[in-house]
């Protein structure tokens, strides 16, 4: 079998290694990965991606909604049985904000957070994503119903 060609370096003007569009010195630290790393860093330090790293949501509102809500509330996959592990607003945080006028402290509402497992969270992250996502009606418990 022939061997290919010698490639330019994407990034210098040096010899790439055989196989790859990089040469010695910019195979691990090459401009795709620092594109995308700089991509990742821009997009959680603006808007709300932001407020999922601060203090506030790991160091208060995750623990209290998880306590609150030990077992899966959605219960779709697990049906309910497995431990909440991820905090989930039932209405898209962007989407809650901006009913409020645009109040980020909104963003921590326990009333538009529950507890899920991981499966759960997941499915409805990647159907809302999607368009696809209806919240699920729940039927009244008619014990909790009376008080």
């Amino acid at each position: 079998m022939p061997n290919a060609p010698p490639s330019i370096c994407r990034d210098c003007n040096a010899t790439a290694i055989a196989g790859t569009p990089y040469c010695e010195a910019h195979q691990n630290d090459n401009r795709a990965l620092r594109a995308a790393r700089d991509r990742n860093v821009a997009r959680r330090d603006s808007g709300l991606k932001r407020l999922y790293d601060s203090a506030a949501w790991r160091k208060r509102t995750v623990p209290l909604i998880l306590g609150r809500d030990p077992l899966c509330q959605l219960a779709i996959i697990c049906e309910g049985r497995a431990l909440s592990t991820e905090v989930d607003h039932v209405i898209r945080a962007g989407a809650y904000i901006a009913a409020h006028q645009g109040d980020e402290t909104y963003f921590f509402d326990p009333a538009n957070l529950r507890g899920l497992c991981r499966a759960d969270h997941s499915h409805k992250t990647a159907l809302e994503n999607r368009g696809l996502w209806k919240e699920p009606e729940r039927p009244i418990d008619p014990d909790a119903a009376r008080g």
